[in-house]
């Protein structure tokens, strides 16, 4: 290696210091940008600029010290930046939304940005009409409400039928679609061209609908076909079609009612693709159930943060990179994915599982507790009393009910997984661990079914199951390790 190699090295060392506090630093302004908002401070301070510059210069070297004050107003000029960018008023508004995820989109661009639920269109007119926003993101079922109320229509809005982002520009309020950006771009992500396809939107006069079917006739679908409830194609009659590719608009199998789907995919011999536009749960039924059929399918969320990239260049003016949907698409799924613990009665789940909430800071949930909460005994008292498949029953309804949560560790009963329908529903959001143990060191207190049956016996039958249901499988050891590993798992489920 040659000198210049190794000062080369030390500088790489250094810049990446650097980096992290500048992204340090941008934070913090961002908090104080926060502040001087609602104490209605004034965002610059210029007698604290030049008392910082003077103050870091003079501890400096000379030739340090020359270029000092070019350094600090450079980071000056990008704090008051974030600032600046906080000081606006942003939403997204809609009916219900009480578990929204856009404000994820827009915190790490900078944005102080806010939900508002509002319940009729009435409230939607008031709210628009006052125009004291900078810009919102409109959502179910507003997407066509708000269109008269505004002075400016974009044409590809206004071909669509539905604005789902609007700016307020010195009192005047422009409409535009980005979800068609969004959409678009998440068929590309996820690989499927509908280009000359018989495409099924499904959802009748719905704002998604509209977006959906205006981006298949741009991608070049050679037949577009409407499913409704009720219209001359609906959800029955549909499999008579020879559907190649599907994009769901409607909001069936979304939080909280995510046992639902529009339909089956295996039904469709010449299905060749499959776009559900709901996100959460990340894995849909109808997404699951054509990967299980082999076929290419993608939810929203990819969709969801595409179009808040747009609408915030709308918003701000300002250019973003394409590659900032893929990493805030990835930080969401991963920040939104269940870790999911399975494995053998005595295995360690509960252990790992605290373990790694602690770690983690994410919240920690046994399904036994939740049984034994809920039906306020302990196990080996409702195996007594009821039996093995009263048990079962209750694991199902709390296997349910852990499943639809966002961002959560779930330690499993070990039985749990045998059942398809308990599979399904924690495979939705979640990643699935497998925590090995040698048989000798499993413990049968408190566990019926290992004490009647034998742990080995229960392996034996189980041991398949658990291998091909795991997205991840670790020998558990030590639990601080495995804890740890599993911490850095890239656990994203989308």
């Amino acid at each position: 290696m040659t000198k210049l190699d190794e000062l080369r090295r030390e500088l790489d060392v250094i810049d990446d210091k650097i980096a992290a506090l500048f992204a340090r630093r941008m934070d913090i302004g961002r908090a104080v940008g926060l502040y001087k908002k609602h104490s209605e401070y004034p965002v610059n301070d210029p007698g604290r600029e030049t008392a910082i510059i003077k103050r870091i210069a003079d501890e400096l070297p000379p030739l340090s010290k020359e270029f000092a004050p070019a350094l600090m107003q450079t980071l000056f000029s990008c704090s008051k930046a974030v600032q600046k960018r906080v000081s606006g008023n942003y939403y997204v508004i809609g009916k219900k939304l009480p578990h929204s995820w856009s404000p994820e989109i827009y915190t790490p661009l900078g944005l102080d940005y806010g939900i508002k639920e509002l319940p009729d269109e009435e409230a939607v007119k008031r709210f628009v009409s006052a125009r004291e926003f900078n810009g919102i993101n409109v959502t179910i079922p507003y997407k066509q409400t708000v269109i008269p109320l505004l002075d400016y229509v974009s044409d590809e809005a206004r071909e669509v039928g539905a604005v789902n982002t609007i700016v307020n520009r010195d009192g005047k309020l422009y409409g535009y679609n980005t979800d068609v950006g969004g959409m678009t771009a998440a068929i590309a992500a996820a690989g499927i061209n509908p280009k000359g396809m018989t495409a099924a939107v499904f959802g009748g006069n719905g704002g998604t609908a509209h977006t959906a079917r205006y981006v298949l006739k741009t991608l070049g679908a050679r037949q577009i076909l409407t499913v409704s409830r009720t219209g001359d194609i609906n959800y029955n009659n549909v499999y008579d079609y020879p559907v190649e590719f599907i994009i769901n608009a409607t909001p069936v199998g979304m939080y909280p009612r995510i046992e639902s789907s529009p339909a089956d995919p295996a039904r469709f011999p010449s299905l060749k693709g499959v776009f559900d536009a709901v996100y959460n749960p990340l894995r849909t039924v109808f997404v699951e159930e054509a990967l299980a059929s082999g076929i290419p399918a993608a939810n929203g969320l990819y969709m969801l943060v595409e179009q808040g990239r747009l609408a915030y260049q709308l918003f701000t003016g300002t250019e973003v990179d394409k590659s900032v949907t893929q990493t805030i698409t990835d930080s969401i799924a991963a920040a939104k994915t269940n870790i999911v613990l399975t494995g053998m009665p005595g295995a360690g789940k509960t252990s790992v599982g605290r373990e790694l909430s602690a770690i983690t800071g994410r919240e920690f949930i046994d399904l036994d507790d939740e049984i034994e909460r809920a039906e306020g005994r302990t196990i080996p008292e409702i195996f007594a009393a009821d039996g093995e498949d009263y048990f079962r029953a209750a694991e199902s309804r709390a296997v349910a009910d852990a499943s639809a949560k966002n961002g959560v560790i779930i330690a499993t009963g070990g039985g749990a997984v045998m059942s398809n329908a308990n599979r399904l529903a924690l495979k939705r959001n979640g990643y699935i661990v497998y925590i090995k143990r040698d048989i000798k060191d499993l413990p049968s207190d408190g566990r019926p079914v290992s004490r009647q049956r034998g742990a080995e016996a229960i392996y034996n039958e189980r041991k398949g199951v658990y291998e091909s249901f795991a997205d991840l499988t670790i020998e558990n050891v030590d639990i601080l390790s495995t804890a740890q590993t599993i911490a850095t798992a890239d656990y994203k489920r989308i």
